[in-house]
């Protein structure tokens, strides 16, 4: 038997947190299922600092990272990645009665200011991405160190700005706060992949083949749309363009 170390942050509900010394929410629930039907591997799971995780990823002391991580060419470049293990639906947050956004263009043309975002999250890489294709609609983008979604939230809802981009699901449990009522939600903006992260090297070649495996599996006998509806909130595999987006080349 194979042992694989796997880390996930410690504050991102309802994709990872801890939970009785392992991963607790979405991908809590994957990584247990796929560590059933994979009985050639042990998952040994940890709980981290966002930045530790990617520290650890990086150094070899974590063979895989679990979170809802999205592509950028610098993460694709640096790690292994499988292929999608679920789907996240992009929202604009603002604060009720404020200014409202329903489009990046929007948070460009109204000039709005986007609360900062941590560098290692691809939500960082995302407004990046579309900075260099909109050239005559660029965001301003401030980086920021670990941040949670609740603290990012409260800064739109006390007004210290006027949007933040998150997905429903990390919304969602922060919209039912006292603070969270203050806020008010765009429709979906978009659709973004998931990936699994491991660690560039032999060992875990062949373990990305085995994940990769088991995800279509997955994908295909409906467990990932489970346990979608079970920790996210919706089922973000039901709305538009889910089918084509799914799994598509996050590249093009």
């Amino acid at each position: 038997m194979t042992t694989v170390s796997v880390a996930a942050p410690d504050n991102n509900r309802p994709y990872t947190y801890p939970n009785n010394g392992k991963i607790g929410g979405y991908y809590g629930a994957l990584l247990g299922r796929i560590d059933k039907d994979l009985k050639q591997y042990k998952f040994e799971q940890t709980t981290t600092a966002q930045n530790s995780v990617f520290v650890g990823l990086q150094s070899g002391k974590y063979d895989l990272a679990v979170s809802n991580w999205w592509y950028s060419k610098e993460r694709f470049n640096t790690y292994l990645h499988s292929t999608s293990n679920g789907l996240d639906d992009l929202r604009l947050i603002t604060k009720k009665g404020g200014k409202s956004a329903n489009s990046l263009k929007d948070v460009a043309t109204k000039k709005l200011s986007l609360a900062p975002i941590s560098t290692d999250d691809a939500r960082y890489a995302f407004i990046q991405d579309y900075n260099a294709k909109n050239p005559d609609y660029k965001i301003d983008l401030k980086g920021i160190g670990d941040q949670s979604a609740g603290d990012a939230l409260k800064q739109v809802s006390n007004g210290q700005y006027d949007v933040a981009i998150y997905p429903y699901a990390a919304y969602k449990p922060v919209g039912d706060t006292s603070e969270g009522k203050k806020l008010q939600i765009s429709k979906s903006i978009g659709l973004e992949n998931s990936y699994f992260l491991l660690n560039k090297n032999d060992k875990n070649e062949k373990l990305l083949k085995a994940l990769n495996k088991e995800l279509k599996k997955l994908k295909d006998n409906g467990y990932l749309e489970k346990i979608t509806k079970q920790y996210l909130y919706e089922n973000t595999f039901k709305l538009p363009d889910a089918d084509t987006t799914f799994n598509a080349d996050p590249t093009k």
